[in-house]
């Protein structure tokens, strides 16, 4: 990001504690803000609170503003502002670390004059305010990325659990290794019982051997030996004997689990930070519909490699796109050659591109196409123990080397072509004059012959003339005899046509009634219809009667109905009149179901509270007289004692209810009784006390109640009020009764007035009709015979006039026939002699054709060429005869500096190359190292392989690099393995740990759909392609993963012209036939053959394939070695054979198998599982299926999953084996999807004939 030219004043003033600030830095605010006419500052916003008005931190630029960062050693200076419209005013001033990053994407660069003049009234440029309003806040960005990125947590979380490992040293007794040396057995390792159980996937170490050699597959702790996976650069080591060495110690380390967890949260914060190359890349990463920039024209290429139409287009969108390109590349589709050439057409851009992939092996594949390119300068940084041979060259420290190397040889190659140059410039110039010489009278020759042709071609156009026109003159000639004769055919033709319709007509006329004939039935007919309709229109009276007498019957009733209504309510009123008592008008209302309004339930409630009062009233003078009786007979007592009765009265008076009162009477009854004799005056006094505050509490609630006559006035008034409610209540009610019985009166009188209507309407019709029975059916019978006798009139009436029409038309045909016959004859007579005439006119054209045929200007220019190529010829060997010498001598130059080149020579070469280095390859993490970071900061391009291995933390670490980013994966393959473990191992292994696991929803929703599917369906097209033309597969194994590319834009094709001959494996055995490409062994689906599981583990394994498997090996060696006796094979070809299974048990079996039982000497085998494949491709695969068994409840597993079936069906070139059970794959299985994918194959195996039966192979 680049700081901004455009300088603004801005007034600045600070608080206090920011001038002590910059004085704690050793100066004040004067000579701090002149040590530079204007400062290079980043702008960083802070969030806006009803607190905090717009605030913003300045970061001094350390490297722009330089006295600044001298001054301070180099520390970074932040200024913590408050902005207003006239002034920023700073309120602390701070320091950071001088190696952190001013610059990144929440913060904005601009170039500042500090102004510490201010004064009210001034502004604050307006064009900076807006700057400011519409940036990000900073922390807000960052709490975006962090939520979003957290999904991404599991991944580290399971690289975790083993990170803080301690390393473990042991001796060890003996070190062994297998057949082909890519595994290594330590023997005799002394551990204890945590540290075996915590060996898997650790880094191993030897004494001796400054590097690592492998990882740890499995520990035995019962035999006390550890198996070891070599890495590559190991293997040559272990064949050439070099691990005998003196002390016999090992180190199992997780240091490299370790840094790369470290490395992968660091490219976290980076992105949390701000620090992506790519301003919008968290957008790009986690939107659902990623914001990409929509290219602003399409690149116009010149390819270097040969490409098919989709690469091509994968190569202009990727070269097209501002941000963001993905290429899906299903198994053998060319992602390499893509890559490569997007890399070359980078460099002609001048671009720098970053290659990074999950592993080292595929950056150094997508490379391996770029080596012989002048335009690529690629450099390799890694490792230099984990790249392969094809990288190594381009490792700094060989660079120089090569570059000295392959510049020699170019040189010297071209040095020694030019010294016999000289010789050979001296022969071809005397051969150019002898052809120039040999040429001229060949040039004289071809003129006259060009002259004659085009006097021929003059003549010949002027007799061409004519004989068109004579042709055209036939053509119309000959046309008008076309029409002619199709008149004269179409006039006889319509002359038979009316004799016979005349002749039928007539006939049809004899043969039936006259038209009067017809007429008279039909009046008659007529007749008996309108009888028939008068006897059902006094039917249908009748019925109407009826239907109206019912209707008057109900009216009636509903009329007497609703007059008893009003009746009841007459008396209900009178009823409600002489009610005395509530409860009689709350009878009243539940009887009637009068609706409780509001003011009913007030009313009701209100005379409920009043009788409560009264009650309470009556209650109180009870308990009143009560204690006014005992108070009186208490003080009789007393009285002989003196004492003072008031002091009673004056006392406070507490709260009691009606049962303690009850309680302390009969108590105080009891006490006197017991001492009647001899009353105890403290006794007395104290119940007298007791007896006053009761008595005294009774009068408090008594004055709060109103008199009797007053609670009686209100209860009289509410009553009233009720009877009114209830009594407009049912007097709406009974309006709507009479209503009712005037509505149904007024229809008894319309009801009798219709029926007085008809009847007298049926009276009149009774005596002119006469009651005809089935009258209805009659009537049907009668209108069909109407129309029926109608349309005969209507077709005699047609047929007559029909008859004479015709016979008007024959004498008129007649006539028009004689006049076509003559026509035609004219025609004819006419048609022969313009024949005659176009006949003659041809035969003067002969002669001149045979002129026009010959092409003498063909061989005029060919001749003109010639002499101008030589021409030219002779002209460029001149100019190289006089430039060679200065070549030779350049060269020679530079044969003797690149000869004489010492070690600081090739240093200075090195550092001249890597500067320039313009393709830079590294796996994804390893793009996290410090010195990586410091080298590469950023990269124009970054281009990501084989995108569906690599989880995203890892994805992350080269996209935070890349201002433009290209993704090349194939989201219908697997994902990531994590460690050695598929992520649904990963996920059962984490579930059996832990249940609140945390990122295990994310890991679940990754299998699903993974980050590379997730942006390739959302992007829009202009952002995206498929390569959909595959050259690995043979055709035949290729339509077993065509349904899984169906449902994208492009079908999966096949690129090989000829397959058969492409992909001929050139075997043939008892089982495989040289036609075969794709077979499927069928294991039954029977308990003999039914998988096992490991013990005390969790992987299966199946015996019977493991047995079918030994037996197909054996055939497939011997059958390589009949091929090469036969001559199909070279003697020292091998066919290569991958043996694949599902489970990494079954893996396990079959390597023991080949290295200690078989003995395969025409073979290169390479096993493993399905997951560890995926990248990988071989001549023959057998695909160990292992899953048979007969568990309602179980399943088959792993191989539910399409991407692995289909990166297990696309790693065979010429010729791929399944060894499972069909029935279990395509029956059993439960799920429908995959039941559809397996008999998809097992289908395609048996239109291709390649359905073996066990029983049938053994």
């Amino acid at each position: 990001m680049k700081t901004q030219s455009v300088v603004y004043r801005c007034p600045l003033a600070l608080t206090n504690k920011a001038k002590d600030k910059i004085r704690e830095l050793g100066t004040n605010e004067g000579s701090f803000f002149s040590l530079e006419t204007s400062f290079n500052v980043y702008i960083e916003k802070y969030p806006e609170t009803t607190d905090r008005p717009l605030s913003v931190a300045i970061f001094l630029d350390k490297q722009a503003s330089g006295r600044v960062s001298v001054e301070n050693n180099g520390l970074i200076i932040v200024l913590h502002c408050v902005v207003e419209k006239d002034r920023f005013i700073t309120t602390n001033v701070t320091t950071r670390s001088g190696h952190l990053s001013v610059e990144t994407n929440w913060r904005r660069p601009v170039h500042l004059k500090f102004d510490l003049t201010v004064h009210r009234g001034g502004a604050v440029p307006l064009d900076l305010l807006n700057l400011i309003h519409e940036m990000p806040v900073a922390q807000e960005s960052s709490e975006y990325v962090k939520k979003r990125i957290a999904s991404w947590e599991g991944y580290l979380k399971i690289q975790e659990r083993s990170a803080d490992i301690p390393d473990m040293i042991s001796p060890y007794s003996g070190l062994t290794f297998n057949r082909d040396f890519s595994r290594m057995t330590i023997s005799g390792c002394k551990l204890n019982d945590k540290e075996w159980k915590s060996l898997k996937d650790l880094s191993v170490k030897l004494k001796g051997i400054d590097q690592d050699v492998g990882k740890v597959l499995k520990a035995n702790r019962t035999s006390l030996s550890i198996e070891i996976e070599l890495n590559g650069y190991m293997e040559d080591r272990a064949r050439q004997q070099r691990f005998n060495l003196k002390e016999k110690e090992v180190t199992f380390s997780n240091f490299a689990t370790l840094s790369q967890v470290k490395r992968l949260r660091q490219g976290f914060r980076l992105l949390e930070n701000g620090l992506a190359a790519n301003p919008e890349l968290e957008r790009l990463l986690f939107e659902n519909k990623p914001p990409v920039s929509i290219p602003k024209k399409r690149a116009t290429l010149k390819f270097h490699n040969r490409l098919n139409e989709f690469q091509q287009e994968a190569v202009i969108g990727a070269m097209s796109a501002e941000d963001l390109y993905v290429i899906q590349g299903p198994p053998g589709t060319g992602k390499t050659t893509v890559i490569s050439e997007i890399c070359l057409q980078n460099a002609r851009a001048g671009l720098r591109t970053l290659v990074a992939s999950q592993s080292n092996l595929a950056v150094d594949n997508a490379l391996g196409r770029l080596l012989a390119n002048k335009d690529i300068r690629i450099l390799r940084v890694g490792r230099t123990e984990s790249i392969e041979e094809e990288g190594k060259k381009f490792i700094e420290e060989n660079v120089g080397q090569y570059w000295k190397d392959h510049t020699l040889e170019e040189v010297s190659s071209q040095y020694e072509a030019g010294r016999t140059r000289i010789i050979e410039i001296e022969s071809e110039w005397d051969e150019v004059e002898q052809k120039q010489k040999e040429l001229e009278p060949l040039l004289l020759k071809t003129q006259s012959e060009v002259k004659a042709k085009q006097e021929a071609e003059k003549k010949f156009s002027e007799i061409q003339s004519i004989l068109d026109e004579q042709k055209q003159k036939l053509e119309v000639a000959n046309h008008e005899k076309q029409v002619a004769a199709i008149q004269v055919r179409e006039s006889q033709e319509t002359l038979h046509s009316l004799n016979a319709a005349i002749e039928d007509d007539e006939l049809f006329l004899i043969r039936h009634d006259d038209s009067e004939t017809i007429q008279k039935r039909w009046d008659d007919n007529e007749q008996a219809i309108k009888a028939l309709r008068q006897s059902i229109t006094c039917g249908e009276l009748e019925i109407k009667m009826d239907e109206v007498k019912q209707a008057s019957e109900q009216a009636s009733s509903e009329c007497e109905k609703w007059a008893e209504a009003i009746n009841q309510l007459n008396v209900l009123f009178e009823k409600i009149a002489g009610v005395k008592r509530v409860d009689g008008l709350k009878w009243i209302i539940l009887e009637q179901n009068i609706k409780r309004t509001f003011k009913v339930r007030e009313l009701v409630e209100q005379l409920e509270e009043i009788r409560g009062s009264i009650d309470q009233l009556e209650k109180l003078k009870q308990y009143n007289d009560k204690l006014t009786k005992a108070i009186t007979y208490v003080e009789s007592l007393l009285n002989q004692y003196n004492v003072q009765f008031q002091q009673f009265e004056q006392r406070q008076h507490y709260a009691y209810s009606a049962v303690e009162i009850d309680q302390f009477l009969a108590e105080l009854r009891n006490k006197l009784t017991v001492q009647r004799s001899n009353i105890n005056p403290g006794l007395l006094m104290s119940s007298l006390e007791g007896l006053y505050n009761r008595r005294g509490f009774l009068a408090q609630k008594r004055e709060r109640l109103l008199s009797f006559d007053n609670y009686k006035r209100k209860a009289q008034e509410a009553f009233g009020q009720l009877k009114s409610e209830i009594v407009e209540q049912l007097q709406q009610k009974q309006n709507e009764n009479k209503q009712f019985q005037q509505k149904w009166a007024k229809t008894l009188q319309v009801q009798s007035s219709e029926l007085d209507s008809l009847q007298s309407k049926y009276r009149e019709m009774t005596e002119s009709a006469e009651v005809i029975p089935n009258a209805k059916e009659m009537l049907q019978e009668k209108e069909a015979t109407g129309i029926e006798l109608k349309e005969k009139i209507e077709t005699y009436e047609g047929i007559k006039q029909k008859v004479e029409d015709n016979l008007q038309k024959r004498e008129e045909e007649v006539q028009l026939l004689a006049s076509k016959s003559k026509e035609l004859e004219q025609v004819e007579a006419r048609l022969t002699q313009l024949e005659h005439l176009s006949l003659e006119t041809e035969k003067e054209l002969l002669p001149l054709k045979e002129i026009l045929s010959s092409q003498p200007e063909k061989e005029h220019e060919k001749v003109l060429t010639s002499l101008a190529s030589l021409s030219f010829k002779r002209e460029s060997l001149k100019q190289e005869k006089l430039k060679l010498p200065l070549f030779q001598s350049v060269q020679g130059k530079w044969l003797s500096l690149l000869e004489e080149a010492n070690e600081h020579d090739l240093d200075e070469i090195r550092k001249i190359y890597v500067k320039h280095a313009n393709v830079i390859g590294t796996t994804c993490v390893a793009s996290a190292r410090k010195d990586f970071i410091d080298n590469y900061p950023e990269f124009d391009v970054v281009i990501i392989d084989e995108v569906s291995k690599a989880t995203p933390p890892e994805l992350l670490l080269p996209m935070l690099k890349g201002k433009k980013i290209i993704l090349v994966g194939d989201h219908h393959q697997l994902p990531p393995l994590l460690g050695n473990d598929t992520l649904e191992e990963t996920l059962q292994e984490m579930a059996d740990e832990s249940d609140d696991f945390e990122g295990k929803v994310e890991l679940k929703r990754l299998l699903k759909e993974s980050l590379f599917e997730r942006l390739y369906k959302n992007l829009p097209n202009s952002n995206k392609t498929m390569l959909a033309i595959q050259y690995r597969m043979h055709e035949k194994i290729m339509e077993t993963i065509a349904p899984f590319y169906e449902h994208e834009s492009d079908r999966l094709q096949c690129g090989l012209n000829h397959s058969d001959l492409e992909r001929d494996h050139l075997l043939e055995s008892p089982l495989i036939k040289r036609d075969n490409h794709l077979l499927w062994i069928d294991i039954p689906n029977e308990p003999t053959f039914f998988e096992e599981r490991m013990k005390g583990g969790k992987s299966l394994y199946n015996p019977a394939e493991l047995k079918e498997i030994s037996r197909l090996l054996l055939e497939l060696d011997e059958s390589t070695e009949q091929a090469k006796l036969a001559g199909r094979l070279e003697a020292n070809q091998k066919k290569s054979i991958g043996v694949i299974s599902f489970y990494g048990e079954q893996v396990k079996r079959v390597d023991r198998l080949i290295q200690q039982e078989l003995n395969l000497r025409n073979l290169t085998i390479r096993t493993g599982t399905v997951d560890r494949f995926q990248g990988m491709e071989m001549d023959i695969i057998l695909l160990s299926m292992v899953r048979n068994h007969d568990h309602k409840q179980d399943d088959i597993g792993f191989a539910k999953d399409y991407r692995r079936l289909n990166v297990a069906l696309s790693r065979a070139k010429e010729l791929l084996v399944l060894i499972g059970s069909t029935k279990m794959f395509t029956e059993r299985t439960k799920q429908e999807d995959t039941k559809r994918m397996y008999t998809h194959v097992l289908n395609t195996t048996k239109k291709q004939q390649g359905l073996r039966m066990l029983q049938e192979v053994r």
